[in-house]
C-alpha cells in the first residue's frame, strides 16, 4: 500500500448516477478500493486512494454514493452536491456522456458560477466513431472538454497529462499553522455537536437528536492553556436509503486532511461498526493523530464490562487502533468532557516532538539488536542508520541495503518500537525506506 496522503490536493469526481464515475475512480487507483493487511481486524474498504502521475501524487474520491437530505432522508439535488464537492475539492472532474440530460444541465450551472479548477470529461467514448457525437457537450457552456473511456482506457493518458497541469501544488486549508486543529468525526447522534456545545459551555452549533441536523462543517476556535484551538464538526455520516450507511466521503476526507489531530465519537451504547472502523482509518491514512472519544457512557450500567474492556474489545476487531489513547465520556453530563482536552493536547504534543538523531540511530542498533530484519525472497536488509526528516506527522526515514525485503510486519514492528520508546501515543508514524548504494 502506498502511504503518500500528506499535504496532497483532492480531485473530486463529480456526475449525476450512472455516467461511470466509479469506473473511472477504480482505474485511476488501480481497484486499489481496500487497504488490506492479514492481520484480524485491519483490512478496510475506502471510495479514495492516491494516484500518481508523471511524479505528481494527488488524492481521488469517489462521490458516487448517494448524498440525503439530513432532515428529510430524501436525496439531495444534484446542484447541492455539485456545491459541496466544489466547496470541499481542490480540483472537480465532471463527467458526462454524449447525450446531455437535464440533471447535467443542472450541475453545469452550480460549477459555472464556482470560481475553482474544473475539468468537463466525456466518458463512455469508445472508438472514433463515438467522438463524431459529442457535439450535444457544447451545450453545457463550460468549453472544452476531454474525451476517454474509463473502461477500456482510451484517452485517460492524455485526460491525466491536462488534469496535473492544473492540479494546485498542495490541497487547500493545509498551510503551515500554528493553532491545533481538531476534527470531530463520527456517525449521525453520537453527540458531535453536543460534545462540542458541553465543552465550550454555550450553544453555538445546532443540536438535535435527528442524525444529520448539523448540515456542514462548522470552526470553533478557542483558547486552551495558551493554545489556540479550532474544532470543526462535520455532518458526519448521512444516510442512504434500504438502510445502507454511507459517509459522506468528500466532506469527512476533506475536514480529516485538513487537520491535526482527529476526535472520533462513537456510541457506547452500540456496537463499533464498520462505518466507525472506515472514519478511524481515514486519519491512519492521513497520518492525523487520533483519539477515540466513547460517548453516553452515563448510559452504561457499572458492571464487568468496564472501560478497558470496552477499548479491548474495539482494538481486537479494528487491530490497528491499537496505537490510539481511549475515553469514555457523557456530552450530556459533561462526564469528563474537559478531559479530552488534555488527552487531544497530548497527542498534539506527541505528533509535534523531534528526535535527535544520534537517539533515534542508539534507537536503531537497539532494536535491530533485538529483532533483526528477516529474511524474505532469500535475503535479508540491512537498515544502516535512521533520522526523523519532519514532524507534525513525524516521518521517520531509514536508509537501508535492500530495502525492498524489508515486509510489512516489520515495518509494524519498528512503528511499534518507535512509539513505545518515544512516546507517540496516538500519531500515525510516516516510514521512509530509502537505498542507500556503495560500500
Amino acid at each position: 500500500m502506498r502511504e503518500v496522503f500528506v499535504g496532497l490536493p483532492i480531485v473530486a469526481i463529480l456526475g449525476r448516477p450512472n455516467v461511470g464515475k466509479s469506473t473511472l475512480f477504480n482505474r485511476l487507483s488501480r481497484d486499489n478500493r481496500a487497504v488490506v493487511d492479514e492481520t484480524p481486524g485491519v483490512t478496510r474498504d475506502r471510495n479514495y486512494a492516491t494516484v500518481e502521475w508523471a511524479g505528481r501524487d494527488f488524492v481521488i474520491v469517489d462521490t458516487g454514493g448517494l448524498i440525503l437530505d439530513a432532515k428529510t432522508g430524501i436525496e439531495l439535488s444534484i446542484t447541492k452536491q455539485a456545491e459541496i464537492a466544489a466547496r470541499e475539492a481542490d480540483l472537480v472532474l465532471f463527467l458526462v456522456e454524449k447525450t446531455i440530460t437535464p440533471e447535467d444541465a443542472e450541475i453545469a450551472n452550480t460549477l459555472r458560477k464556482g470560481d475553482f479548477p474544473l475539468i468537463l470529461v466525456a466518458n463512455k467514448v469508445d472508438s472514433q466513431k463515438d467522438e463524431l457525437e459529442l457535439a450535444d457537450i457544447w451545450r453545457l457552456g463550460l468549453g472544452e472538454f476531454l474525451p476517454i473511456s474509463a473502461l477500456n482506457g482510451r484517452g485517460v493518458a492524455d485526460f491525466l497529462d491536462i488534469l496535473i497541469d492544473r492540479l494546485p501544488e498542495k490541497g487547500h486549508g493545509e498551510e503551515i499553522h500554528s493553532e491545533i486543529r481538531v476534527a470531530i468525526v463520527g456517525k449521525p447522534n453520537v453527540g458531535k455537536s453536543s460534545y462540542v456545545n458541553k465543552l465550550l459551555g454555550e450553544d453555538k452549533l445546532v443540536v438535535d437528536a435527528v442524525p444529520g441536523t448539523t448540515r456542514d462543517s462548522i470552526d470553533t476556535i478557542f483558547k486552551y492553556n495558551g493554545k489556540r484551538w479550532v474544532l470543526t464538526d462535520t455532518a458526519g455520516l448521512l444516510r442512504k436509503q434500504h438502510g445502507i450507511e454511507y459517509y459522506s466521503s468528500l466532506r469527512t476526507v476533506s475536514t480529516i486532511k485538513r487537520s491535526d489531530i482527529v476526535f472520533q465519537l462513537t456510541d457506547a451504547t452500540e456496537r463499533f461498526s464498520s462505518q466507525d472502523k472506515r472514519i478511524a482509518g481515514m486519519a491512519v491514512d492521513f497520518y492525523k493523530g487520533l483519539v477515540i472519544g466513547l460517548n453516553k457512557w452515563d448510559l452504561i450500567e457499572a458492571g464487568p464490562r468496564t472501560s478497558v474492556e470496552y477499548e479491548r474489545i474495539i482494538k481486537e476487531e479494528a487491530a490497528f487502533l491499537g496505537f490510539a489513547p481511549f475515553v469514555t465520556l457523557s456530552a450530556l453530563t459533561g462526564l469528563r468532557v474537559r478531559k479530552t482536552l488534555e488527552i487531544l493536547e497530548k497527542v498534539a504534543e506527541n505528533r509535534a516532538q523531534r528526535v535527535p538523531t544520534a537517539e533515534m540511530n542508539r534507537f536503531v542498533k537497539t532494536v535491530i539488536a533485538k529483532h533483526p530484519p528477516p529474511i524474505a525472497m532469500g535475503k535479508r536488509a540491512n537498515i544502516l542508520y535512521a533520522t526523523q526528516e519532519s514532524a507534525n506527522p513525524p516521518v521517520i526515514v531509514f536508509f537501508c541495503r535492500g530495502a525492498r525485503y524489508i515486509p510489512e510486519n516489520y515495518k509494524r514492528y519498528l512503528i511499534n518500537s518507535l512509539r513505545h520508546e518515544f512516546g507517540f501515543e496516538g500519531v500515525s508514524i510516516k516510514l521512509v525506506f530509502r537505498e542507500r548504494r556503495g560500500k
